[in-house]
């Protein structure tokens, strides 16, 4: 298995490194788990858990139903056909999560979901991604991997400057 590693933007001057060593990151869009604590946010006030995941195809990655808990014992239904793992911006409101969906001529693809906690919607952008591994949110951008295992593309997502597709207001 072909993988990219991941170094933080910080360490390289906002910057991306990649090599092509033979590793296995752990989470991954193949292997990630709700107890990861890649999955609460910062000041443990929210967690994004995972239900019912399904390999998307054989081999595939997994996908399923997406919720938000709160720390008060609330849960919110975030999308039916999310990707994993998920990825919480450093200040804790936000979180980028991998959206699975159905395009007419591109097949099965993903789009990136930003979830709000502030606002309590989500916003998925329209730019779509074969498989995307999340390994990091810093304040508008989203870092990490289009395709981890095959033709790996390095993602840098600023979110101020791509186009949002669909609006969705949480309801409890």
């Amino acid at each position: 298995m072909k993988i990219a590693t991941f170094v933080k933007p910080e360490n390289v001057g906002g910057y991306i490194k990649t090599t092509t060593k033979m590793i296995e990151i752990y989470p991954n869009p193949w292997d990630f788990h709700n107890t990861d604590k890649k999955l609460v946010s910062a000041g443990h006030y929210h967690k994004v858990v995972y239900y019912d995941l399904n390999e998307i195809a054989m081999g595939a990655p997994i996908g399923g139903q997406c919720f938000l808990e709160t720390a008060d014992n609330k849960k919110f239904k975030i999308h039916d056909w999310c990707g994993g793992p998920a990825a919480w911006e450093t200040d804790g409101q936000l979180a980028a999560i991998p959206i699975w969906t159905r395009k007419f001529l591109k097949g099965t693809v993903q789009q990136i979901g930003v979830l709000d906690t502030r606002n309590m919607e989500l916003k998925i952008f329209r730019k779509t991604f074969r498989v995307l591994d999340i390994r990091s949110f810093d304040r508008t951008t989203i870092y990490g991997y289009d395709s981890p295992i095959h033709n790996t593309e390095t993602v840098t997502f600023d979110t101020k400057k791509e186009k949002i597709e669909t609006l969705i207001k949480l309801a409890q």
